[in-house]
């Protein structure tokens, strides 16, 4: 074209039909876009909602992307086995849209609630499976793979390690019919490494994670980019290399944007704070929590805000500034075992634990053995842990409980905890 309108060559084949789709995407319909500001909003929002559905094609953003919310919601007020039945028998829940918003949503709520993650994990699987000719049997075959993808890491969440590697096998072998997506595969890897570490299989999760970061950043997925980081750094803390995990979260503190994966950068600088204080670097972890604090009143869910208390608690016991450590201790404890989080309970439950012994507050002890008897019944506490938490309090009611023993079955605790990553 000479000018700023279409020459009369792209006119004659457009309304012919033989103008080529990447002409008419990128010169026809930006250019009668560009004469009206309403139609172009609505554009924009055809995008957006491709973007969410994560399909190319726009009738199934539109028709399908829109709807889900809404679906989501009257579903998720039925019981578990209701949902299951309808999904399965409605064809309005049948679409690839709403398929989408189960995963985003299992994925969103895998660590505060990951019952309900793995529920809304299952149920993407329903859908994955009851898709028709409606849609590209390949691109099928990657929803069905991520589906049990998410599958697969809802239940490691919830410590159901042996399920976990069942449903990454059949995530596995969906790929074998799918499009080839490097952006799906580098999710499987990336899942399946967060697996392999909390099988304390640490070589492999390594070279797993690192795998779907090189895919990533080969095809420019920045929030890919960034979780590798945070999956890696875990892996080298959990494996005991802290050096390792401090210097690779620095660098993921200064390399993750801000302005494009605000949780995830709020996530690493949590990380390095964490780090810093299991390396017993507690001046250090101080300077960073006013950054913090700033980051986590507004970006932070509240669980997270829950775990920002802990960690300054934390912070100022290893500074020796104890005299509100105990409160916070115990109102944080208190959060954990509302929402049944077995783990997190029983580390606070240590961290008094220490306070009290360093204070020869033996009675405190006794009582603290006693009031952590709930945290038996939370499911997401396996076996492991569960003898763990035997012997602190059978010390506890001995009066054996040294700090040694405390800090070593934390730090036991922490082993079998599964990952945030």
């Amino acid at each position: 074209m000479q000018d700023s309108h279409l020459s009369l060559e792209t006119i004659a084949q457009w309304l012919t039909g033989d103008l080529l789709f990447e002409d008419l995407t990128g010169v026809v319909i930006p250019h009668f876009l560009a004469c009206c500001p309403v139609c172009d909003a609505r554009y924009q929002e055809v995008q957006r909602l491709k973007k969410m559905v994560d399909h190319w094609d726009e009738r199934i953003a539109v028709f399908e992307g829109p709807r889900a919310p809404e679906l989501l919601q009257g579903l998720m007020q039925k019981p578990f086995d209701e949902q299951i039945a309808l999904v399965e028998d409605d064809p309005e829940y049948q679409s690839w849209g709403f398929c989408q918003i189960l995963l985003k949503t299992s994925r969103e709520t895998a660590f505060e609630d990951p019952t309900t993650a793995v529920n809304l994990a299952e149920l993407a699987v329903t859908v994955a499976q009851s898709l028709g000719t409606a849609y590209d049997p390949c691109w099928v075959a990657d929803l069905q793979a991520r589906s049990y993808a998410y599958l697969g890491n809802a239940r490691r969440i919830l410590g159901e390690l042996r399920s976990a590697e069942t449903a990454f096998r059949e995530a596995e072998s969906r790929l074998r019919d799918s499009t080839g997506n490097p952006i799906v595969q580098a999710e499987l890897l990336g899942m399946k490494g967060s697996l392999r570490c909390d099988q304390r299989r640490f070589a492999e999760a390594l070279k797993l994670i690192t795998e779907a970061f090189a895919l990533y950043r080969e095809h420019g997925d920045v929030r890919g980019v960034a979780l590798s980081y945070l999956k890696q750094a875990k892996v080298l803390e959990e494996s005991g290399e802290l050096p390792a995990a401090l210097s690779l979260l620095r660098e993921a503190v200064a390399d993750i944007d801000s302005a494009v994966e605000p949780q995830l950068s709020l996530y690493a600088r949590f990380n390095l704070t964490v780090c810093l204080v299991l390396a017993g670097r507690f001046e250090d972890a101080a300077e960073l929590l006013p950054e913090l604090r700033r980051a986590c009143e507004q970006l932070a869910k509240p669980l997270d805000l829950v775990r920002l208390r802990w960690l300054s608690a934390k912070i100022a016991f290893g500074l020796g500034r104890t005299a509100e450590v105990e409160t916070v201790f115990r109102e944080v404890q208190k959060e954990f075992l509302s929402k049944e989080m077995g783990y997190e309970t029983a580390l606070v439950s240590l961290d008094l634990a220490i306070l009290y012994i360093q204070e020869q507050r033996t009675a405190e002890l006794k009582r603290l053995a006693v009031e952590i008897m709930p945290i038996f019944e939370a499911r997401n506490v396996h076996r492991e842990a569960l003898a763990t938490l035997v012997v602190f309090q059978r010390a506890c009611e001995q009066e054996r409980l040294t700090i040694q023993l405390a800090t070593q079955l934390a730090a036991a605790l922490r082993r079998d905890q599964p990952s945030l990553a």
